[in-house]
This record gives C-alpha cells, structure tokens and sequence, in this order.
C-alpha cells in the first residue's frame, strides 16, 4: 500500500509539472516567436517479484513478474516548429521562415532569437528593444558591397544622417544616328553627369558625320567651352556599332571648381555599343540619349527594406537606392538543446553546439521576410485538451493515493 501512495504521489508530482508546462504555453499564446514546450514521462524503476525462467524440454517458462514504482519526468522539450507570419507593414520587424535564429549581442555575451520585432535606437542602431541587446549582421561600404567573411557586428544605420554622393565614372548611351544624314551634319545631345561633390554637370555631346571612312562619325564632349573628349565612331555594314566601343572623357579639377570648392578631376568611359546607325528617312531623324551613368548627387538615408537575403537596401532622399547592410542569422546542430534564456532569447549549451552563424538562404538557415512578425507556435486546441487530460491524470493519481489509504485503514482496523 505505501508503494501505491508513492507511486499516486510521483504521478500527481509528474501531473503538476505539466500542468505547469501547458500553462505557461497558454499564457505566451501571442508572444512573438515562442516556441512551445511539451512533455515526456518516463516510468521509475520496478519492483521484481518474480524472474523470468526460461523453457525446458519438461518446463514451459515463465515470465517476470514485476511492479512498477511511479513516473518521473523524461524530459521537457521545445517544439521548433514555425508559427504563423503576421503583416505588420513596419520595415524594421522581420521573421524568419526557417531554422535560423536572430544573433542578438550586449556585454554578457550573445543570444538567439525568433522575435524579429526590432527598432532604432538613438544612435541609429538596430536592436531588440525589450531586453536593449543589438541585432548583429554586416555593414556595407561607401559602394555597397558587404563582407559576409569578416564576424558579424552591430547594424548601425543612421537613418537621416548618413549622406552620400558619387562622382560619375562610366555612362552609356543608346540611340540611332541617321544613316542618310549629311556629311558635316551635327547631331547634338547634352548630358548630365556628376562631379565627385555630387554637383550636376551637362556636357554637350557633339556628332558629326564624315565622308571618309564610311559609316563614321566623330564625337566630341564640350564642357565650359572647351573639348573635354572626341574620338571617331565606325558603324558595321549593318549599322550596329562593334561591341566594347567606348570613349573617354576627362575634365580637369580646376574646370570644375568653383566658390571655394575644388572637386576632383572627373574621368568618364562612355560606352557607345548600343548606338546603331540605320536610315529613318521619314521619321525622326536622329536621337541618341543617356541610358545610364552611375553619378549621382547628394543625398541622406530616409529609409529602408529587408530583402528575402536579409539585405538591407536604403533609401536615399536622391532617389538612391544601395545595400547598406545584412542581417547574420545563426542555425545549431541540435536546436533541442538550446536553453531558453528569457525576452524571447535561447542561449548556447553544450548539448545545442556551437552556433554556425552566415547570411539567410545559406546553410539551412532560412530566407527573411521585412514587415511581417512570426507569431507564436502554440496550438490552443491542443493545449486545452491537454489541459483537460492533465487534470484528469491527477484526479485518477489523487484517487489512488485515497484508495490506497482506505485499504491501509481498513488494514489497522483488524487489529481493534
């Protein structure tokens, strides 16, 4: 009988924890990025009243005979399945869809992440507001261009603050000049490019057309008066212009500067291979334009979005648009080993492995989507039956522990 009171009492111990368990799910049912937890039981040790004996040639066997001790706890696992994105159409919330986590990092070290839900701070750095820890991935350079090799830091941003200009280096045209056009006809087109300050400059982009050799024209780029370019352009029988036809521009510093300010000297490639020179008789004549040039001119960081890649790409108040930086995510060997570490957070164990941390779509880590929050993974129907079923179980173990009572009683009543 005391074996049945300690067994009931194990069973009510075992009922209480998870009850506990499902409790806590139910109260994080709309806590961003939680993950659930759920548990397993495993049976005590038993009590062997009787050894399994093996057949004979004159002995059929018989198998053991043992009691059962009570119920302990197995283990009390997360569940890292994904929960449901939620739009929030804020750029600074982000989700993972994925096995990845958020590296999050202050002075005890670094942590990890499912809440996506971060915001600026003052200073124009990306954390995670609740618990102050700041959201670790790469900044780009002046041009862009990031180096996903070197260890993840903070993202700073600067929203409003962080300005940019770009002188321009290379352009390129498109267009037709008229192939019955004149001999010393002059086809003239002015272009903007910019100076390294971000100062708008027009050239005048003179052609002419010559009588020798065929299918030619000179250029000339004007700048203040003055040529600044020229070279000669000679069109295939087919009126396409041979591919890599480029020319070069080159304006002075002292051209360009002006009230106190001396840029530097601006050097241009200027590709011509998509200008053609077919006949447009009846038409328009003539038409060569600027198809690109990569200048531009001052301008402040208003904004920005997250890319699938976890890319970050400003936008600059020029009409810029450049990546400025990406968001590192980290993935573990053993997920389940992970400890939760309170504010949304796991921490690294020695069951979980060391994190492998890289950009988003690489290694298994999952892609990021911007304006969206992944909502907690808890199931309220699942954890209501559950609710209903623990509660049961510790009636029925309760019940036990009375029963075995009633008996032990009725045990010491014999002797009255």
């Amino acid at each position: 009988m005391s074996v049945a009171m300690n067994t009931g009492v194990s069973g009510m111990l075992a009922q209480q924890r998870r009850l506990d368990v499902v409790a806590n799910n139910i109260a994080n049912v709309n806590t961003v990025g939680y993950r659930s937890s759920r548990v397993i039981f495993q049976d005590l040790f038993s009590q062997t009243l009787q050894g399994g004996v093996g057949a004979t040639d004159t002995f059929g066997g018989t198998n053991p005979m043992q009691v059962g001790m009570g119920v302990s706890l197995g283990s009390i696992d997360v569940v890292h399945t994904e929960g449901s994105l939620l739009t929030t159409g804020i750029n600074t919330d982000v989700a993972i869809q994925g096995n990845g986590f958020f590296v999050l990092s202050d002075a005890n070290g670094q942590t990890y992440s499912r809440d996506g839900s971060f915001q600026l701070n003052s200073q124009g750095t990306l954390v995670d507001p609740a618990s102050g820890r700041t959201v670790q991935g790469w900044i780009a350079d002046s041009a862009g261009t990031l180096d996903v090799t070197t260890p993840p830091g903070d993202i700073q941003l600067g929203i409003g603050g962080v300005a940019t200009a770009r002188a321009t280096s290379s352009a390129s045209l498109i267009g037709n000049l008229d192939s019955d056009a004149l001999v010393g006809d002059v086809v003239t087109r002015t272009v903007r490019v910019y100076d390294s300050l971000g100062t708008p400059r027009d050239l005048a982009l003179n052609f002419t057309k010559l009588a020798a050799p065929a299918n030619s024209w000179t250029w000339d780029a004007q700048f203040g008066g003055a040529s600044v370019g020229t070279g000669t352009l000679t069109f295939n029988a087919d009126g396409s212009m041979p591919a890599g036809t480029t020319g070069a521009i080159s304006i002075p510093s002292a051209s360009l500067a002006s009230t106190g300010s001396a840029p530097a000297d601006l050097n241009i490639t200027v590709d011509y291979s998509s200008v053609t020179q077919l006949s447009t008789t009846a038409q328009t004549g003539s038409d060569v334009t600027l198809r690109t040039q990569d200048g531009y001119a001052y301008g402040t960081l208003e904004s920005f979005t997250v890319g699938n890649n976890g890319q970050l790409t400003g936008v600059y108040s020029n009409g810029l648009r450049r990546t400025i930086g990406q968001v590192a995510l980290a993935t573990f060997s053993n997920v389940g080993g992970l400890a939760r570490g309170g504010r949304n957070s796991f921490v690294e164990t020695t069951a979980s492995g060391v994190p492998q941390i890289g950009v988003p779509q690489t290694g298994g880590r999952g892609s990021v989507a911007g304006g969206v929050l992944e909502g907690s993974n808890v199931d309220l129907a699942t954890e209501f039956s559950n609710l209903i079923i623990t509660q049961r179980a510790f009636q029925a173990n309760s019940r036990t522990i009375t029963a075995a009572d009633t008996m032990l009683q009725e045990t010491v009543n014999l002797a009255r």
